[in-house]
Order: structure tokens, then sequence, then C-alpha cells
């Protein structure tokens, strides 16, 4: 059985474990309505899976399955909702660039699929402190932002459905679930990604601000 120490070891070389909270979505920005909001607003979401497709085959006399291709499953994503309403509209625009309202005819999927980013983030390397140089105090806070350990990019990806919006006297707060279909998804890692050059490059400069002032 590993040790506790051995644990503790696997998470320190690895940058610790991954935290389900600590995750980013990009989306498209539509004509004039730009999507940051709606990346902040995005309470939960998930990452991508992928199912290789399997069939029956007889190899002498023995069965076997083989593979024969993949399939992907929709993607959800749910929103705080805010009271301009703008999650629902941005969703409302973008499926009406996918079906012609007037005529009821789709549009080339060209003109209405976007790439959409999911980013697995993981705290960075904190330094808060006051730092003296010659009569000046200043205060570093560097660091505090995530950094990006995984990225998966959900390829001319596009919202099939809007869930319905329940609304009750129970005082909860307005959310909206949105099911996403994609041709497929690519994934990067972001390995050892801590900003040791920034660290070196603020000593440097402590040290060419301190040689002025001394």
């Amino acid at each position: 059985m590993p040790s506790i120490n051995e644990l503790k070891a696997l998470a320190s070389s690895k940058g610790g474990f991954a935290q389900a909270s600590q995750y980013l979505v990009k989306l498209p920005s539509l004509g004039f309505y730009n999507s940051r909001d709606l990346n902040l607003l995005c309470k939960a979401t998930v990452l991508p899976g992928r199912q290789i497709l399997t069939s029956d085959r007889k190899i002498g006399i023995k069965d076997t399955k083989v593979a024969y291709g993949y399939a992907l499953d929709p993607l959800s994503m749910t929103f705080q909702v805010m009271n301009d309403y703008g999650v629902k509209t941005y969703f409302e625009i973008w499926q009406d660039s996918i079906i012609n309202q007037a005529s009821q005819t789709p549009r080339y999927k060209s003109e209405y699929t976007h790439d959409i980013q999911i980013v697995q983030l993981r705290k960075g390397v904190g330094i808060d402190t006051d730092l003296r140089l010659g009569p000046f105090v200043l205060d570093i806070d560097i660091f505090k932002s995530a950094n990006v350990v995984y990225e998966c990019t959900l390829l001319n990806a596009f919202p099939t459905t809007m869930i319905e919006v329940p609304l009750s006297q129970d005082g909860a707060l307005v959310e909206l679930t949105v099911n996403f279909e994609y041709d497929n998804w690519r994934s990067s890692m972001f390995r050892n990604n801590t900003n040791t050059s920034n660290v070196r490059a603020l000593g440097t400069l402590i040290n060419t601000v301190n040689n002025i002032i001394n």
C-alpha cells in the first residue's frame, strides 16, 4: 500500500489535485454581443468524453471486438441568468443564425458553428508581501491568478437545445442550461505552467531599482 508521504510527494510533483471548480469557458462573440459575461456566468459544465465503437468479428473460432469508429455525446453548460437576460438573448441570437426564422430553412453549417474552449485551471504560485525599494514600500501581489493546465476545444460547436427555464416562488436564482453538438474535440496540456521566468524578471527589476536608488 502506498504511504501518505508517497501520495503527498506525488501530488507535489504533479502540481496538486485538479479541482472541479477551477475552470473557465470561452464562448464566441456573436456580432455586437461580447461573450465575456457568459464566460463568467457559466455555473457548470463537463469535459467531453469519447466512446470507441466496436463490432463483433470472428477470427478463426474466436469471437472478438474490433473498433470501427467513435461516438460523441452532446455537451451541456448551465449559466446563471442576470436581470438583463443577456445569457438567454445570446443563445436566442445564436439559434436564430442556425435556422432562418422567416423561411424555416437551415443555413450552411459554416455560418453558424464556432469553436468553444473549456479550460481547466489551477491556482498559481502566490507572492503577497511588502517590498522595500529604498524609501518606497510596494505591496506585491503577483501570481494570484490561476494557471491553465488543460484546454479542451469543441470543434464546430453549436447550441441545439435551450432547456426550459423554471420559474417558481422558492427564491431560487434563474439558470439556463444549453446543450451543444460538435464535430470533434481536441485537447492541449500545459505542463509546468508556473511563472518562474516572471519571478526571475521581478528579481532583476528589484536589484536594478535598488542600485539606482542607492
